[in-house]
């Protein structure tokens, strides 16, 4: 099988998603990604569908894949033409066999079992031995398949706290999985939400598979009033805070809310945001990340 190479490039203080544009008409570009310098565990742009975030090359890497026989210096070099920089690093280069992707895919992503009670697995699995309650989720475009430790601190609170017929809001609903866990766990009306439309028609998918009673609705068409007993939110914390009013306008007199996508050292910072309209605190933990609970 045919050989291909990533190529990743640091080009600091730059507009990457300019760049990007610039450079599309390169023939030996197959296609340009950009990545976060930070790790996964310390990023802020886990499960961000802001359209409008500015990919600056002092915190974003940009990558190539292109041939593998593709000179990475000339590459360079052609770039440099085309957007009129004056440097750009090298940072690494990365030869790969092809393989079948839909195969790779599937094995990448296999049964995870968050307790006794509660699994997820994608629809290829076809292993019945499980006695507690499974949910299937088609990873799609990697809108949410239960393997983030925000998502699974999330599904341990449904599965510990959860009572039945109460009506649930999933704010950021992304692949549906929390609004899908919560109904299989006993929830009344349960609406999912999330601000991309791709996210909505990967939700409905998972919906259908699991022939799940959820409705999902993308958040211009929300129409916020207090008539749910439990609102989750499981997006970076300061897409969080952006959403406090209308989060906490969703709830019952007596609703209960739970927020997650925070890191440990972020939660000060919600906390406080939130306070005095309701009173937040952590009720989990997992590696660097929280969940949060107020009730009203």
């Amino acid at each position: 099988m045919p050989a291909w190479k990533n190529i990743t490039l640091n080009i600091p203080h730059e507009d990457l998603d300019q760049i990007s544009e610039s450079i599309s008409t390169i023939n030996s570009i197959l296609a340009i990604t950009i990545i976060d310098k930070l790790s996964d565990r310390q990023s802020e742009w886990y499960d961000d569908n802001d359209k409008n975030r500015n990919h600056n090359g002092s915190n974003y890497y940009i990558r190539l894949l292109v041939p593998g026989l593709t000179n990475a210096d000339k590459l360079i070099d052609d770039i440099i033409k085309i957007t009129n920089l004056l440097k750009i690093e090298l940072v690494s280069e990365e030869i790969f066999e092809d393989r079948d992707w839909i195969k790779h895919s599937k094995n990448q992503f296999k049964e995870i079992k968050i307790s006794n009670q509660i699994r997820i697995i994608p629809p290829w699995i076809i292993e019945n031995d499980f006695e507690g309650k499974t949910v299937i989720i088609d990873p799609g475009s990697g809108f949410g398949t239960g393997s983030h430790p925000t998502t699974q601190l999330c599904i341990k609170w449904i599965e510990s706290h959860l009572r039945k017929n109460v009506s649930v809001l999933d704010y950021g609903c992304g692949s549906g999985i929390l609004s899908i866990v919560a109904k299989t766990f006993g929830s009344g009306y349960t609406l999912g939400i999330d601000n991309d439309q791709q996210a909505i028609e990967n939700a409905e998918r998972n919906k259908n598979i699991n022939s799940s009673k959820i409705e999902l609705i993308h958040s211009n068409n929300y129409n916020h009033k207090k008539n749910f007993d439990i609102v989750i939110a499981n997006i970076l914390s300061n897409t969080i805070i952006s959403l406090k009013d209308r989060l906490i306008n969703s709830l019952q007199p007596s609703g209960k809310l739970i927020l997650s996508g925070i890191l440990n050292n972020q939660s000060s910072k919600v906390i406080n945001h939130f306070y005095p309209d309701i009173n937040l605190s952590i009720a989990e933990e997992s590696e660097d990340w929280v969940l949060l609970y107020g009730d009203t």
